[in-house]
C-alpha cells in the first residue's frame, strides 16, 4: 500500500468523513490512513493526542495528508492553501445560510477554523518543526501542549453542512490547477479569489470587535468577488454579469425588479443578488476610501440586518457561476416513481442552492416577517 504523509494539522474542528482527491486529503485521526501512521510512529501519535482547548478539553485535529507518489506540486504552499480555501468555501457560505434561515449559530461560519497549527512532526517523525514569517524552530514533541484557537466552539463537521456539488467541482479544479501542468488564467483567478475569501471569512475581531472591523471584512469580500470578474473600471457591473449567469430557482432571485447601484444614466432594473452585491460594493468604498460612516452604515433595509451577513452566501453563487456549476439530471432508476426521482435529484443538487437562495431572499424582510413567511411555506 502506498504511504500517506502528514502535512499540517487543523486543530479547530474534526472532519468526520475525509475530504479529498486520489492523492491528497483532509482527514481526522480516526481515518485508517492516519491511524496507521499513528500506530507506526509513536511521536506522531503523541502529537495527535496533545491537542486541547483552553480549558483542557481534548480536541481531535483534522490532518492534511498526501500520498507519497503525489506530484511535488501538491506539496507547495499554494496548493495546500488552495485546497484549504476550496474546502472552507464549500462549508462556510452554507453555514451562514443556515444561521439566517434557521436562526441558530451552529456550524463552521468563519475561516479561523481552517487555520493550521504552526508546529508539525518532521519527515522522520522525531521532532516538531515550524517555519513561518515569524520564526523557524525545532522542538521536542514530548513537551508539546497544543491548543486550538481560543473562543472557537468545538465542531465536528460531517457531510451535512458541506456543499457537495460545489466541493466536487472546486476539488476537480484544484487537481487541474496544481497537477504540475500549465495553469489557466481562470484557475489563477479562482484560487486568488478563494484565498481572498478565506481572509474575508475570518472573525473580524474577538471581544473588541467594532464596525470598522466588520467594514474591513466586507471590503475583502468585495475583492473576492471582483477577482473572479475583473474590469478596468466599474468592476461591480462585471460581478452583476457573473451573478446573472446562474440558473436562479426562486422568482425573487431571478426577476429584474431592483434598482442596484449603477451609473447615473443606467436606469435598468436588476436581480436581488445584484442589488445585494451593489450594497457590498458601496460599503467597501465607504470604509476603504475614508468616506463618512455612521453606526448604521452596514445595515440595509428592509431586513435591517448587516450586509456582512450575506456576503459569504452571495459569494457561493458567484463561485457557482464562475465554475459553471450546473445541475446534472441523472437517469431514473428502475421502479422509481416520479416523486422519488425528483427527491433524489433534489438531494443531490437542488437543496444546496435552495439553502442559499432562501437566505438571500430574507434580506427583503424583517426577522419577524421572514419567520412568518418561512412558517407559512413550511
Amino acid at each position: 500500500m502506498t504511504e500517506w504523509i502528514p502535512l499540517l494539522a487543523l486543530p479547530n474542528f474534526e472532519i468526520k468523513k475525509a475530504i479529498g482527491v486520489e492523492k491528497f486529503a483532509l482527514a481526522s485521526k480516526h481515518d485508517k490512513r492516519i491511524a496507521k501512521l499513528a500506530s507506526t510512529h509513536k511521536n506522531f501519535a503523541r502529537f495527535l493526542r496533545s491537542f486541547s482547548d483552553e480549558f483542557g478539553e481534548p480536541l481531535v485535529p483534522s490532518i492534511l495528508i498526501y500520498r507519497a507518489d503525489a506530484p511535488p506540486s501538491y506539496r507547495t504552499v499554494e496548493a495546500i492553501t488552495g485546497f484549504r480555501d476550496a474546502v472552507a468555501m464549500s462549508i462556510i457560505p452554507r453555514s451562514w445560510a443556515h444561521r439566517i434561515v434557521h436562526g441558530h449559530s451552529s456550524g463552521v461560519a468563519y475561516s479561523d477554523y481552517f487555520i493550521s497549527y504552526p508546529w508539525m512532526i518532521d519527515k522522520d517523525y522525531n521532532h516538531l518543526i515550524t517555519t513561518s514569517l515569524n520564526m523557524a524552530g525545532l522542538h521536542d514533541v514530548h513537551l508539546l501542549r497544543a491548543q486550538g484557537l481560543p473562543a472557537l466552539p468545538k465542531h465536528v463537521v460531517d457531510q451535512g453542512p458541506i456543499d457537495e456539488p460545489l466541493l466536487k467541482t472546486l476539488l476537480a479544479r484544484w487537481e487541474d490547477c496544481f497537477s504540475g501542468h500549465p495553469t489557466s488564467n481562470d484557475d489563477v483567478r479562482l484560487f486568488r479569489s478563494l484565498n481572498m475569501s478565506n481572509a474575508a471569512a475570518r472573525l473580524p475581531a474577538q471581544a473588541d470587535v467594532t464596525q470598522l472591523d466588520i467594514g474591513r471584512a466586507v471590503a475583502l469580500w468585495a475583492s473576492a468577488f471582483e477577482i473572479l470578474s475583473p474590469k478596468q473600471s466599474a468592476a461591480y457591473l462585471s460581478v452583476y454579469d457573473l451573478l446573472a449567469k446562474n440558473a436562479w430557482k426562486k422568482k425573487s432571485c431571478r426577476e429584474l425588479a431592483y434598482k442596484a447601484h449603477a451609473p447615473k444614466n443606467d436606469l435598468s432594473l436588476r436581480s436581488l443578488p445584484c442589488w445585494i452585491y451593489g450594497q457590498i460594493y458601496l460599503a467597501r468604498n465607504d470604509f476603504l476610501h475614508g468616506n463618512p460612516v455612521d453606526r448604521g452604515r452596514l445595515t440595509v433595509p428592509p431586513a435591517r440586518q448587516s450586509v456582512y451577513y450575506f456576503a459569504a452566501i452571495l459569494y457561493r453563487m458567484a463561485l457557482a457561476a464562475f465554475v459553471d456549476l450546473k445541475e446534472v439530471i441523472t437517469p431514473g432508476r428502475e421502479g422509481e416513481t416520479e416523486l422519488e426521482a425528483h427527491m433524489r435529484q433534489y438531494s443531490r443538487f437542488g437543496r444546496y442552492q435552495e439553502d442559499i437562495e432562501t437566505a438571500l431572499t430574507s434580506i427583503m424582510h424583517t426577522a419577524d416577517e421572514f419567520r412568518r413567511i418561512k412558517n407559512r411555506v413550511d
